[in-house]
């Protein structure tokens, strides 16, 4: 299930409830072979057609009925990221249900819902990385996952999630070498304001090592931000969220990156 995206305790919290988890979660072999039914599981996560291009690519066609079929990589990654949002919402939602949802899908969604959504989606994004770094860890045997959020490496490093910043490498020393700040929205209205928050978590970080190797990670990126970030001088190294979830190679170029700086001598 997690290959689609599916967090165990969401799909059970699904079976609990009563529900069927196909009305819940999205499937690629479903949606490879009925690419309209895009519509009915975009509405359910309430990702507008313009936020699903900017994740992925665009959707028209298929909700349109103009396409009768998805590749298999696409509906793949379609799916992953519908579920994985989905399942973050399951979690935290105190006695959610699906009628819920479907009460998310003809309600206007004021403020208040997009700013907790906003926050649901934030806090799957870090999920999302703790996992990334889960599987590579456990893949090259350098270290274990303790528990939720920590991680002890053989060399003695310590990687821990946590607020401000939101992922922190200690070295053997516990001095913090590395500083990630993760940032899961799409909203470009807000993109500024978020680059903002991460830039005060960086000074602070650096206040504390001037070689802290601060790294931002968000999903969306417009060109005023992207002009700070290279003006400023704070971040180190940044890179985009969405690519790293759903491209193997810019994943293995952000964790090659990470981890050559835990692995040379100080």
């Amino acid at each position: 299930m997690e290959t689609l995206g599916i967090s165990n305790s969401a799909f059970k919290r699904v079976k609990s409830s009563g529900s069927l988890p196909h009305q819940v979660f999205a499937h690629p072999e479903i949606i490879g072979t009925r690419p309209h039914l895009i519509a009915y599981y975009r509405n359910l996560v309430t990702i507008s057609k313009k936020g699903i291009a900017q994740i992925l690519f665009p959707i028209e066609r298929y909700e349109d009925k103009k396409s009768n079929s998805m590749d298999n990589v696409d509906a793949q990654k379609l799916c992953h990221t519908f579920n994985t949002i989905v399942s973050g919402v399951i979690e935290k939602v105190s006695g959610y249900t699906l009628e819920l949802s479907r009460k998310a899908v003809l309600a206007e969604i004021g403020t208040e819902l997009q700013g907790t959504w906003a926050n649901i989606i934030g806090k799957g994004a870090a999920r999302a990385v703790e996992n990334i770094f889960k599987e590579y860890i456990e893949n090259i045997n350098i270290g274990t996952h303790e528990k939720s959020g920590t991680f002890n490496l053989h060399n003695g490093w310590l990687i821990r999630f946590g607020n401000e910043p939101d992922v922190a490498f200690y070295d053997e020393n516990s001095l913090k070498q590395i500083a990630i700040e993760i940032k899961g929205s799409l909203d470009k209205a807000g993109a500024q304001t978020r680059y903002g928050e991460a830039k005060k978590s960086f000074a602070k970080q650096l206040s504390e090592n001037p070689r802290c190797y601060t790294v931002y990670l968000a999903s969306c990126f417009t060109d005023a931000v992207i002009r700070q970030i290279q003006t400023d001088g704070q971040v180190r190294e940044w890179f985009n969220l969405t690519s790293i979830l759903y491209d193997a190679q810019e994943k293995n170029r952000f964790l090659n990156k990470i981890f050559h700086i835990v692995n040379t001598p100080n």
